[in-house]
């Protein structure tokens, strides 16, 4: 397979974003098989998780907007926002962590200028469908979705607001009616 590969000479990186201290590069490797069905386990497993928690606090009345995403927010552990980085980088979560936001942008600009990141990203709802039996959502569904629900929450509670406005004029009413 390797002479293979070095026959059809594939770089097996797609590019070098320099790090932010100047001196040092870090290599971008090409996507392949196994980062793709490591990242489909992560989705599948450690992602359907998180889905789930935050569809609980999404659905929980009780909490405004803000709270409900400081809630989410705070249920993501770093291991876990960084673990995708560190698979197609091929390094420790550890050392993923060490990198900085810019450092991370040029990464996924590496990916986006040098892949049809369109097609993998589909591939990869296709492969975890198959591999966990569930459909996961695209990025434009899952926010339509939340849209949808705020909008449904505010209706709510401008409906609530109303009633209790009424029941209030009620017993203004009734107190005045009384009083005369």
């Amino acid at each position: 397979m390797e002479k293979a590969l070095k026959r059809l000479d594939i770089e097996k990186t797609l590019g070098r974003v320099e790090l932010t201290d100047g001196k040092n590069r870090l290599d971008v490797p090409r996507l392949s098989m196994s980062k793709i069905i490591q990242i489909v386990k992560f989705l599948g497993i450690d992602g359907a998780k998180l889905y789930d928690q935050s569809q609980k606090i999404i659905s929980n009345e009780e909490y405004d907007d803000v709270t409900k995403i400081a809630l989410i927010l705070e249920g993501i552990e770093e291991a876990q926002l960084i673990r995708i980085f560190s698979i197609l980088l091929d390094l420790e979560d550890e050392d993923t962590l060490t990198l900085d936001i810019n450092e991370m942008l040029d990464v996924i600009l590496v990916y986006v200028e040098k892949t049809n990141i369109a097609k993998t990203f589909s591939q990869v709802r296709q492969l975890y469908k198959v591999m966990f039996k569930k459909e996961l959502p695209d990025i434009q569904t899952w926010l339509k979705q939340r849209q949808e629900q705020a909008q449904e929450l505010q209706q709510k509670r401008l409906e609530a607001q109303k009633a209790v406005e009424q029941e209030e004029q009620t017993e203004a009413k009734q107190v005045e009616v009384g009083t005369n």
